[in-house]
């Protein structure tokens, strides 16, 4: 009976370690697949940016050249100083490089035998104003903003570094990598260019420029351009990996971007080691692997080296990013279960040989035991005897020999006795029963409340995934099944340490080190937080979305305090308590409006203006009014919707701040009429949202203000449109 137990143990190991090894492989390429997806989406989210807003700039740039000042050539030769050097700068010479802010404003260059026409000086001025303005508000990811002009001049925004100021005077721009691979030569397809990697000298980090031609019809003006730090992407790719795995980038042309062995050498070379020029040929095979790979193709098998290769493209300089996962790491797990299996088989094998002693003891050892005290008893007179008769061997004969030769007392008395032993064992037999069936219940009710909540949370993740197409439904997704490993981990090493109490010195060392009780007792709670927070972000893109309506961009019928409600999410970061002043409240108070055909999107553009401004207004009130005034009048802000006619709906958004002049009244929609500082401010907000509001929907834009008091805007609109735009 031993033997073919433990036949069966080896043979089922066997089996289940074949059987887990090739599902595992089934599942790891399909999970890598999600992985690498998701990781090219994740790092290629900094190149699409920059995409976006050179484009964003380029546009800006052209539509800006259209309309110069009538000022342009005095207000040139007021901001722009000859230098001895021969070239032109937007400083002047004699004046210490502190002085000049760069924080907030661009630095411009004209280099030497440039000749300065009317269209340069327009084109300068007009891009160092909207330089200055979108540099600052990208300078958070983005090192720098450029536009190049195609005869060498150029204006710049670094954040803190008056970089054109330090600039040589025969330093050509045109030469440059940046700007030569956007010209008509190098893209006559006019799109986005990126250089390579490069090693920046003036601030010691790894960089790569994206260059956007601009074009003024069929004539190439120059480019704008950002330069992109590439420590962030080099850290994340070298230290957030799968475990046991690592990951590597290099370009179609075989230049090794990252590499977590290679730094030294990539650094060493800046930028331009080849991998052919490496003596690596593991690293050659995976080159020659993934650059021959079908397109789509995102998991491939390296049989070579015995191990998978997950790859993706990242969006901009089309860069390939591999995860390397040995496939040593599934056999590993695979034979932990083989192990698992045969140590249950030992288990049962020692369990079968101690119940078979116990049967051996009941059925021939204590019998043969209790006719021997019987001879003994019937030899000193003593007929109290009482044996088993049930058996039907030849012990159970012999037994009821003995109780033949018993008085009838006695036999009567052994009879009660049987009876008596036999009622006990039906009691026994029927609480065991009870006690099984019971646990089988519990264990059944454990099993179905854990299959629910499973099945809930596969449904959350499922439905995250669907509405979320971005890395937040990699992370959330993914943590129900770091959940899971993790309690999976967790009960192994339970019933490990449940069979084996008491393991060998090392490994009570290291369980001591690890604090497994605290480990068992954090991580659920960590993994619950980390939900909290991705359920969070879904909430914020929510209603980003809800409020950009990028998908509305038809007239349609909406709820206006659903939009009201998002621009005030959006602009909660700005409403709360400032070191300079107390929180700003906002009074609510909305009317039973119907649904509004409008443009949405549009709509909370105008929302978000006024609110914007009233904001402005009460920071400026608190830094002109005395402590004890704004204490007495704190920082409101009123909203309140109502129905002005049976056709029309008026929403009223009033603040307390210091109120308007009637000099500025009569200018407030004017395109490019503002009060505040310069780059603070462009001048358009209100003009736009008035053409929104009046054009666009037929509607009507009020402003009310008394000085001291405040000052009230009032949105006037149908409630059904009547006419086709």
């Amino acid at each position: 009976m031993a033997l073919r137990v433990t036949v069966v143990v080896l043979v089922s190991a066997g089996v289940s370690y074949i059987h887990v090894i090739s599902r595992l492989e089934a599942q790891t390429q399909v999970q890598l697949e999600k992985y690498i997806r998701g990781r090219g989406e994740q790092e290629s989210g900094i190149f699409k940016l920059a995409q976006d807003n050179l484009t964003l700039l380029r546009d800006r740039l052209l539509q800006e050249f259209k309309q110069p000042p009538n000022d342009f050539q005095a207000e040139f030769e007021r901001q722009y100083f000859s230098w001895n050097d021969g070239t032109k700068r937007n400083f002047p010479q004699n004046r210490p490089r502190k002085d000049f802010d760069s924080t907030r404003y661009a630095g411009s260059f004209i280099g030497q035998n440039v000749q300065i026409t009317k269209e340069l000086k327009q084109q300068l001025l007009t891009a160092n104003t909207l330089i200055s303005a979108y540099g600052s508000a990208w300078s958070n990811q983005f090192v720098d903003t450029y536009f190049v002009r195609r005869e060498n001049a150029t204006t710049t925004y670094w954040k803190g570094v008056p970089i054109l100021l330090e600039t040589p005077p025969d330093f050509y721009m045109p030469k440059e990598e940046f700007f030569y691979i956007a010209d008509p030569q190098h893209n006559p397809s006019r799109s986005t260019k990126w250089t390579g990697v490069y090693l920046d000298l003036s601030v010691k980090v790894w960089m790569i420029s994206a260059s956007v031609p601009v074009y003024e019809g069929d004539r190439f003006l120059g480019v704008v351009g950002h330069d992109v730090v590439l420590t962030d992407l080099m850290e994340h790719t070298i230290q957030d990996q799968l475990p046991g795995t690592y990951n590597l980038i290099f370009r179609s042309d075989g230049r090794l971007i990252v590499h977590p062995d290679r730094t030294a050498q990539i650094q060493e070379a800046q930028g331009q080691l080849k991998i052919d020029t490496i003596n690596d040929p593991h690293l050659n095979r995976i080159f020659q692997l993934v650059t021959n790979a079908q397109p789509k193709t995102h998991v491939l098998e390296n049989s070579q080296d015995r191990e998978y290769l997950a790859v993706t493209r990242l969006q901009g300089p089309d860069w390939y990013f591999v995860t390397v996962y040995p496939k040593s790491l599934l056999s590993g797990e695979a034979w932990d279960m083989a192990q698992f299996i045969l140590i249950s088989g030992a288990v049962a094998l020692l369990v079968e040989v101690l119940l078979l002693l116990s049967v051996l003891h009941q059925q021939i050892a204590k019998p043969l035991q209790q006719l021997t005290a019987a001879s003994n008893q019937l030899a000193d007179g003593d007929f109290a005897i009482a044996l088993d008769t049930t058996r039907q061997d030849e012990l159970g004969g012999l037994a009821s020999s003995f109780n033949s030769m018993a008085s009838q007392l006695k036999t009567s008395f052994i009879q009660l006795e049987q009876v008596n032993n036999a009622l006990e064992l039906r009691v026994e037999e029927r609480t065991t029963t009870l006690q099984k069936t019971l646990e089988e219940l519990r264990r059944t009710q454990a099993q179905m409340i854990q299959s629910e909540k499973m099945s809930a949370l596969g449904q959350l993740v499922a439905g995250v995934a669907h509405e979320i197409n971005n890395p937040v439904n990699f992370i959330h997704g993914n943590l129900t099944h770091i959940e899971n490993y993790a309690q999976d981990l967790l009960e192994f090493i339970q019933l490990y340490q449940y069979h084996y109490p008491n393991p060998v010195a090392e490994i009570q060392i290291e369980a001591k080190e690890l604090d497994l009780e605290f480990i068992r007792d954090d991580l659920p709670k960590m993994l619950s937080s980390m939900k909290v927070g991705t359920n969070r972000i879904r909430e914020i893109v929510r209603s980003l979305r809800n409020f950009s309506r990028l998908d509305e961009a038809e007239f349609k019928a909406v709820d206006i305090h659903e939009g009201i409600d998002s621009t005030l999410l959006i602009l909660q970061h700005r409403l709360k308590e400032q070191p300079q002043r107390p929180a700003i409240e906002v009074i609510k108070n909305y009317g039973n409006l119907p649904l509004a055909v409008c443009y949405p999107g549009q709509l909370n553009q105008v929302f978000m203006n006024i609110l914007s401004n009233a904001i402005d207004a009460l920071e400026n009130a608190n830094q002109q009014r005395p402590p004890t005034e704004v204490i007495s009048h704190p920082n409101t802000i009123w909203i309140q919707t109502q129905l002005g006619s049976e056709k029309e709906i008026m929403i009223s958004i009033t603040d307390n701040g210091l109120g308007i002049t009637d000099t500025v009244l009569k200018r407030l929609f004017d395109p490019f009429f503002t009060t505040k500082d310069v780059g603070k401010g462009s001048g358009l907000g209100l003009t736009i949202s008035y053409q929104i509001v009046t054009e666009l929907h037929q509607g009507k834009l009020d402003c009310n203000s008394t000085l001291g008091k405040g000052t009230e805007f009032v949105v006037t609109l149908p409630i059904k449109a009547n006419f086709m735009i």
